[in-house]
């Protein structure tokens, strides 16, 4: 029987659920053959919609784009809200790359967009168009992460009909090489500088691309890769804004941070760094690498090594004010260091962070349009503490007092003081090091900085920024300081547990958890 005629018997029965299989296949194999009283039949009901093959849904959804926007909406939503995504865009500082970037790939959502496109450009190019709506209402960079993400998929699936057609395929297909390396090769530069050779000045492609740019994967490499170049001109004795590459990097850098500007504006032209930043911000910066290195041969040598302290003028501040180079410059500078175990740039450079935190606070981290310097902070701050609890950053701080009064004293007290993100990730960080140490079997002198923990805490608490912390999150910190005044008195024999006169106001906080803990116990017995 022809296809015509064999659709026309069997689609009076498509509504009846017992007989809708057999029409419903026949238009997958042929979704050419579907009319548009077929496709809005099929659209308008919900339950017929969701058992048609997918190439009847594409059908519909090529002549429904806002039926499209609404089916997408919760894949976009699952991957953009995901706590491990959200935390793996914290991450200034990736030890595995490459098994990032497969966590990532193999997303449930990712692998929905992708089953959804099936080599439909219009569709793919309905998802694009979502997603930049979400960047310019929200500015969260996940939807820039979720852009480029998406592209590489298409890509691994051979999806030419996607990657031929999409401008900026070269040009994410390199920026993944590098992010697998977290390092940028002359080869790969090369490629990059070229595909923006081909890119016309006004040509709308920039938006795409700054969004691209924008990802923090790509984003943070590129700000390691600026921190290379101007350890290597420094050592070089050129001047930083002198050295083309380190421009021309600083400025992809630059580009991406202005990826909703340039979207929301619809000004697609490549933004210059301000000389603030490339002439004066740097040469601070060289000047602390040149520290450094005085720095070390003053601890190296005998004899003291004479040298001026460098310090961060007013002029650096207000470009930690405005600019994402210099944010994320400093960011990974102080990250270097910490990894590097230099107490000495820690020292001078820590305070910075301090004073552009407190030049810039209150900030409410519940507000619809999020702001990227508080991000670029917040994941400072999870990158900083999350290496401190590496085994080797932890030891020292354990051990050493002048650790422990640059690092939680002078910094991190003072900073939670500031900041409801600090003060929540301060908290988590003191009770995940003490789980460390106290479940260990060999605390030893390495717990003893514990017996102090209780000084430590209240004074978190005492001095947390209440106003900008919501009803919800106090419930949650209330649970946190809790568990950590439980697990003090419990683990290690109770070797650790807080003295109450160094608690106090914390015991009155976290009452009413144990309260409601007994009350279930009570209940349940």
């Amino acid at each position: 029987m022809p296809v015509d005629a064999a659709l026309e018997s069997m689609l009076p029965y498509i509504d009846v659920a017992d007989l809708q299989e057999l029409p419903l296949a026949l238009l997958g194999r042929f979704p050419e053959k579907m009319t548009k009283d077929i496709i809005n039949k099929i659209g308008a009901n919900e339950d017929l919609f969701k058992n048609a093959p997918k190439e009847v849904k594409r059908r519909i959804w090529l002549s429904n784009p806002s039926k499209f926007r609404r089916d997408i909406v919760p894949i976009v939503k699952a991957y953009s809200s995901d706590p491990d995504i959200i935390r793996l865009a914290k991450e200034m500082s990736i030890e595995h790359p490459a098994k990032v970037i497969t966590q990532r790939r193999s997303h449930p959502s990712i692998k929905q967009l992708l089953e959804v496109v099936g080599g439909k450009i219009e569709l793919y190019d309905y998802i694009g168009s979502h997603l930049r709506s979400l960047f310019i209402q929200t500015n969260e960079a996940i939807y820039c992460t979720l852009r480029f993400d998406l592209l590489m998929a298409m890509h691994e699936a051979d999806l030419g009909s996607i990657t031929k057609v999409d401008p900026c395929h070269e040009l994410v297909w390199n920026l993944d090489a590098c992010n697998r390396t977290l390092s940028m090769d002359d080869r790969r530069v090369e490629n990059i500088r070229k595909f923006f050779d081909r890119v016309n000045r006004d040509d709308p492609v920039h938006g795409d691309i700054a969004m691209i740019l924008n990802d923090p994967f790509t984003s943070n490499m590129i700000a390691s890769r600026l921190l290379v170049l101007l350890n290597e001109a420094t050592q070089s004795g050129r001047v930083a804004h002198s050295d083309s590459t380190l421009v021309w990097t600083a400025t992809m850098l630059h580009l991406g941070s202005h990826a909703r500007k340039i979207v929301q504006q619809q000004r697609f032209r490549i933004p210059k760094v301000e000389a603030s930043v490339l002439e004066k911000f740097m040469t601070t910066m060289t000047n602390c690498i040149l520290d450094d290195t005085l720095g070390m041969l003053k601890q190296d040598m005998d004899e003291n090594v004479e040298y001026e302290e460098v310090k961060f003028t007013e002029e650096n501040l207000a470009a930690l004010d405005d600019s994402e180079v210099a944010r994320k410059l400093l960011c990974h500078y102080i990250l270097d260091k910490l990894s590097s175990l230099d107490i000495h740039a820690l020292t001078r450079t820590l305070p910075t962070i301090l004073a552009s935190l407190q030049r810039n606070s209150p900030y409410d981290y519940l507000s619809p349009t999020v702001d990227t310097l508080h991000v670029c902070y917040q994941s400072f701050f999870h990158s900083f503490l999350g290496m401190l609890l590496r085994q080797t950053q932890l030891s020292r701080f354990l051990q050493l007092r002048k650790w422990q009064n640059i690092i939680m004293n002078e910094f991190l007290l003072p900073a939670a003081a500031i900041d409801s993100s600090v003060h929540e990730q301060t908290i988590e960080f003191l009770l995940e090091a003490f789980r460390l140490v106290a479940s260990s079997g060999r605390a030893g002198s390495l717990g003893d900085v514990f017996l102090g923990l209780g000084r430590w805490i209240e004074t978190l608490f005492v001095n947390r920024p209440v106003a900008s912390i919501s009803e919800e999150k106090n419930s949650e910190l209330r649970e946190m300081y809790a568990k950590i005044v439980a697990e003090a008195a419990m683990l290690s024999g109770g070797r650790y547990k807080m003295k109450p006169e160094d608690i106090p106001n914390v015991l009155a906080y976290v009452q009413s958890v144990w309260e409601r803990q007994e009350s279930k116990m009570d209940t349940s017995a």
